[in-house]
């Protein structure tokens, strides 16, 4: 194996959660090199994706990030093959992934406060950030759910996309559990992208309303039965967002943000909204979508308890 090493380029790992470094542990397999984007590399193990990310990116579920600020100049393409042997990962013919100074990434799990629900000056803090992404939303959000150009396919979608919105947070306010997953369903895979624009919204909503201790965190069966309905209907690497977006695992900056929101931090969040507004193309907009009204619902429960 060294001989194999001297032959190809080393690349080093910084940091990586334990998914990711579990893969390590395992006799030898293989997978093959999915998608390759400019700061992020997704690799194909059995039904899962795997993740190498570029040294400027956060961490994130099932993810490694690597001394590297652009894959498309590596010289790999899609359907290479990846192998996994004695604690390296060696990269078509050309790269092996060294380890030795990889640190584990090991998120904190993040908690609602029940005690601020009826707090008035929480309910002020809510619906001041509600207003905040609105305002960035409309001036530079990226999102078919505000599409207001002239391609016919994006209206119509756009459309659709906000009738389902609207029926969703209907059903919530009015206490609807039992159509919850019905409407799910039909959201799934509703969108353009790698993560359809409906997707990144549930992965937004669900952030922050299924936290642990939040008044709707019951409803956690209910979103897990329309996404098990619709796992087909969208793409691979959407699939698995939502999967782990139910069993809250999310990036990095995302934990950070949720960690503010819950303890109503002085700190100015308008830094993070960015960093969320500008995951990939459209997604960190329609994920900004769904954070928003995680938020508006939240205050408006919040209400009923206040006097």
């Amino acid at each position: 194996m060294d001989t194999i090493k001297t032959q190809r380029q080393q690349l080093y790992g910084i940091s990586a959660d334990v998914a990711f470094l579990q893969l390590l542990d395992q006799p030898a397999f293989s997978g093959t090199v999915e998608q390759i984007f400019h700061k992020a590399l997704n690799i194909s193990v059995g039904d899962t994706l795997f993740t190498l990310l570029s040294t400027e990116l956060d961490n994130a579920p099932n993810s490694c990030r690597i001394l590297n600020n652009d894959f498309t100049r590596l010289n790999l393409q899609e359907g290479d093959q990846v192998y996994f042997s004695e604690k390296m990962i060696y990269l078509a013919d050309h790269y092996f992934l060294s380890f030795s100074f990889c640190q584990k990434w090991l998120p904190k799990e993040i908690f609602f406060n029940p005690n601020k629900i009826n707090q008035k000056q929480y309910l002020s803090f809510l619906n001041n950030k509600v207003n905040i992404i609105d305002e960035l939303l409309k001036t530079e959000g990226n999102s078919l759910f505000n599409y207001c150009g002239d391609n016919l396919f994006y209206l119509a979608t756009s459309e659709k996309l906000n009738l389902l919105r609207n029926e969703l947070i209907n059903a919530l306010l009015k206490q609807q559990y039992q159509i919850l997953p019905d409407i799910i369903k039909q959201f799934i895979g509703l969108g353009i992208g790698l993560t359809p624009s409906a997707d990144d919204y549930l992965v937004g909503l669900m952030a922050f309303l299924l936290l642990k201790h939040h008044p709707l965190q019951h409803l956690k069966c209910q979103f897990q039965q329309g996404i098990n309905n619709a796992r087909t209907t969208t793409t691979k690497v959407s699939a698995i967002t939502l999967e782990k977006a139910i069993n809250h695992q999310y990036r990095e900056n995302i934990l950070q943000l949720l960690q503010m929101l819950v303890a109503a931090s002085k700190k100015d969040i308008y830094p993070q909204f960015r960093q969320i507004l500008d995951i990939g193309s459209s997604s960190g907009s329609d994920m900004l979508f769904g954070i928003r009204d995680a938020l508006y619902l939240t205050h408006y429960f919040g209400e009923r308890y206040v006097d």
